[in-house]
């Protein structure tokens, strides 16, 4: 029954899709979701339209908006997007699904979300412990092992990762105290996201895992179901929950990235031209919303600090010596669901090394 459910959803995601595409298409006979994709132009010499959006509202839409403009300028107007509104598809696991099934042809989405409709696979990417900073997600992360590691798994399944963008390092937020020490974690209710290892490391850190939908967390906040929550600092105003926080302690535990998708329906139409046009404007727009994401994060965490509304701390030496012990642990634990190839690369580092290559 479940399965009949889900397949009818998707059905008329995919009905939705084609529907935006054959109302969004101009007068003229643009071919739409890139069916003329092979030769770089329709039959009759019009542009070719393909279809692009974002799985959730907010910051990233100017930048889907960003990567129509950039290939629609590389091909000389060849192509041209039909820019669909973000997030009025469905979840980001039913567009990648329609991605799957050519029915969209150009996502820009977190790696997470992606996972949904892989099972998991992607989830040694962002175990805890992988990146420390920055510096470390850009070489490890957003160009070294891991980028190529997932975007192997993506091609796979018929979803090819033409970019990378950061999706920025977790924190832990709350309305009750300041945590530095394992021992103000104790007892919290953190919401978090469901995925294995982020509830396994609060379940390791004594906190109390809840797993609530992201639009569910202000309203658990104000009624004390939940003491704080787990994500990014840059995401608290998509939640509202930008003045209510008090307490952020910056774990940079976990770090995961995003990217611009092209469903492989589409993708193997292109010419190898332009195939490396669509992934040098992805990665610009990429590029540019990392440059905005990172900056909007530094300005949101002084600025709670300036204005009162939170106090901003780091884990103590002693709490940093637990969570290496942690994270330890949940390598340990991750070779029953990744194997050994890929959990044999990260627990001896030589995903670091396979990096700088």
């Amino acid at each position: 029954m479940k399965s009949m459910k889900k397949l009818t959803a998707l059905a008329l995601s995919a009905a939705m899709a084609l529907s935006l595409l054959t109302a969004c298409g101009n007068s003229s006979g643009t071919t739409t979701s890139g069916s003329s994709a092979s030769s770089g132009s329709s039959a009759s010499g019009e542009a070719i339209t393909f279809s692009v959006t974002a799985d959730v509202t907010g910051d990233r839409a100017p930048y889907v908006e960003r990567f129509a403009e950039l290939v629609e300028e590389k091909t000389g107007g060849r192509y041209v997007a039909n820019v669909i509104a973000a997030g009025s598809l469905g979840t980001g696991a039913d567009m990648a699904q329609m991605l799957q099934m050519g029915t969209l042809d150009v996502l820009m989405s977190d790696d997470m979300t992606v996972d949904g409709v892989l099972d998991g696979a992607l989830g040694f990417a962002w175990l805890p412990g992988l990146v420390a900073d920055y510096e470390e997600a850009d070489a490890y992360y957003n160009n070294g092992w891991i980028a190529d590691k997932v975007a192997e798994i993506m091609a796979e399944n018929d979803l090819i990762r033409i970019s990378s963008y950061c999706n920025g390092f977790r924190q832990v937020g709350n309305i009750v105290r300041p945590v530095t020490e394992m021992s103000d974690l104790a007892g919290l209710k953190i919401r978090t996201p469901s995925v294995e290892s982020v509830v396994s490391f609060y379940e390791k850190c004594g906190a109390l895992p809840v797993m609530i939908s992201g639009s569910e967390v202000l309203n658990a906040l104000q009624t004390n179901t939940v003491d704080g929550l787990d994500n990014a600092v840059f995401n608290y105003t998509n939640q509202g929950i930008t003045d209510v926080i008090t307490h952020i302690t910056e774990l940079n535990y976990c770090y995961s990235g995003g990217c611009f998708i092209a469903g492989s329906p589409f993708w193997e139409k292109l010419s190898d031209e332009d195939k490396a046009i669509f992934a040098e404007c992805a990665q610009t727009a990429s590029d540019e919303f990392t440059q905005f994401f990172r900056e909007k994060t530094e300005t949101m965490t002084q600025e709670g600090i300036d204005n009162g509304q939170w106090t901003v701390d780091q884990p103590s030496e002693d709490m940093k010596a637990a969570m290496q012990e942690i994270y330890q642990q949940i390598w340990d634990k991750s070779r029953e669901k990744y194997g050994d190839a890929i959990m044999d690369t990260i627990i001896s580092g030589e995903y670091k090394t396979l990096s700088d290559q």
